[in-house]
């Protein structure tokens, strides 16, 4: 099962790599941030940067967790583990745990979605996780390239903001 532990903002990759460190190997089969790529504009030239998708989450599979809660008491800054009750904790949902694999993939790390502009300004994806997204699409900045996304995460409609690209040829205006 699938757990998340919430950390401070920028400590992410810290946190992970103390649960890695710190805890158990037969409480933790897997321990991960998920991740982003986008480009971002520096000096005139776009260029491809990764970031947290998820800010202040760091992710955990364990079959025991219980006894992962124990350990993670080890683990210096750690907020909470999360749950939707106040005094149990509780997995993420499949269909949680299969919309990040969708998003990131088995690397959990979400690559940029190429797309076109088509008629009034309406994306298309060519090729990219957006792809299975478009429905929820509620914004769109193509001066950032990104688009956000709206999801269901720990029980609440949560806004993923997901890196794009625009296909050969095309500039910012959907123009060739």
């Amino acid at each position: 099962m699938w757990y998340v532990i919430q950390t401070l903002f920028g400590e992410e990759e810290r946190t992970a790599g103390m649960i890695r460190e710190q805890v158990s190997s037969c409480y933790v089969e897997e321990c991960f941030v998920s991740k982003r790529e986008r480009m971002k504009k520096f000096h005139g030239s776009w260029n491809k940067v990764e970031e947290i998708l998820f800010r202040g989450y760091v992710f955990v599979i364990s079959k025991e967790p219980e006894g992962l809660y124990q350990e993670l008491k080890k683990v210096p800054k750690l907020t909470k583990m999360l749950g939707r009750e106040k005094a149990f904790f509780c997995p993420l949902s499949e269909k949680e745990e299969q919309m990040i694999q969708r998003i990131g993939g088995k690397d959990c790390k979400t690559v940029l979605s190429k797309i076109e502009l088509g008629e009034g300004k309406q994306i298309r994806v060519i090729e990219g996780p957006l792809k299975n997204y478009v429905g929820d699409v509620v914004k769109v900045n193509l001066h950032k390239r990104e688009v956000v996304v709206r999801v269901e995460f720990m029980g609440k409609s949560v806004d993923v903001f997901m890196g794009v690209e625009m296909a050969e040829g095309m500039n910012g205006l959907g123009e060739k």
